[in-house]
């Protein structure tokens, strides 16, 4: 258990415990907005690699309906490795 000082038992508040609780919450705020930029990032990436596998594909003259199932094939590949991770 972590020591509980006499004015803490009592329910006063120091300015010490106030400024430790504003760390807190900005360091889970910066997180939060950091994981999101990640997480927008990754999407753009994935959008750029699914519209260059699409034109590669175009390229070599493949119809569009084994466009289609390659690139479904393609997401089942990584919803798969995103689950094993």
């Amino acid at each position: 258990m972590a020591f509980v000082s006499i004015g803490q038992k009592y329910g006063f508040v120091s300015a010490g415990d106030e400024f430790r609780k504003e760390l807190a919450e900005a360091r889970t705020e910066e997180q939060a907005k950091a994981q999101k930029l990640i997480a927008n990032a990754r999407s753009d990436e994935q959008a750029k690699a699914k519209a260059d596998t699409v034109a590669a594909l175009r390229e070599m003259g493949i119809p569009e309906n084994q466009i289609e199932e390659v690139q479904a094939r393609i997401d089942a590949l990584q919803k798969k490795r995103r689950e094993q991770a």
